[in-house]
């Protein structure tokens, strides 16, 4: 396994304009993970299910759910979820939506019709196209597991308005990149697009680059 900084260093050769950003933010959180949920299927359902937990709330919010979801339950597991049903999810505060995603990707693994333990041998692509499958998980949530949780490399969000606007800011664009523009993009980036993708969210929290 290549080490963090390594796949950094190897990245900034090539993108010498993500220095000042690293020089900032330092290496990749995702990188320095040593605990990969890769194979073990446990793991990647409590890892798919914080990242419905965490869509559009800030990460200490979405703390608080998690820790109401693991006392409600014990083990937040396929069967522990199915078994405190969608009012008892609704009943910590969980919305609607994320109550009726959470039971639909409990069921989906409970009969296998997602096999957890197969994502480890599969592509990207593949990974994504499964997550995407299931009630409430779209692109983002699939680009979040794959790279926060599966420490996956080339990873690309060109939908992820974080991303365009750190894509415009770094490149002291006149207007925000489309998504098309961005999705154009992705070549430029590989093999390390997840690193692109992390760089230019943390662009957006340097006062240097963000104009008033």
């Amino acid at each position: 396994m290549i080490a963090p900084t390594a796949t950094v260093d190897s990245f900034l050769k090539a993108h010498s304009e993500f220095v000042k950003v690293y020089k900032f933010a330092g290496v990749p959180d995702f990188l320095d993970r040593t605990n990969r949920v890769s194979g073990n299927s446990d793991l990647m359902f409590g890892s798919l299910a914080r990242v419905v937990i965490h869509q559009q709330l800030s990460g200490k919010v979405a703390r608080v759910f998690e820790d109401r979801l693991l006392t409600a339950t014990g083990a937040v597991s396929p069967t522990s979820l199915q078994l405190l049903g969608f009012e008892g999810l609704r009943k910590i505060g969980l919305s609607t939506a994320k109550s009726k995603a959470l039971l639909d990707l409990s069921r989906r693994v409970d009969d296998e019709t997602i096999d957890l333990s197969a994502f480890h041998g599969m592509a990207d692509d593949e990974i994504s196209t499964q997550i995407c499958t299931i009630y409430g998980f779209g692109p983002w949530s699939a680009h979040m597991f794959l790279i926060f949780e599966m420490g996956r490399l080339n990873v690309w969000a060109p939908a992820d308005l974080g991303v365009r606007k750190g894509f415009q800011i770094l490149y002291d664009l006149g207007e925000l990149p489309s998504v098309q523009e961005m999705q154009n993009s992705q070549d430029r980036y590989a093999p390390y697009s997840s690193l692109a993708t992390w760089f230019f969210w943390r662009v957006l929290e340097m006062p240097a680059l963000v104009k008033p």
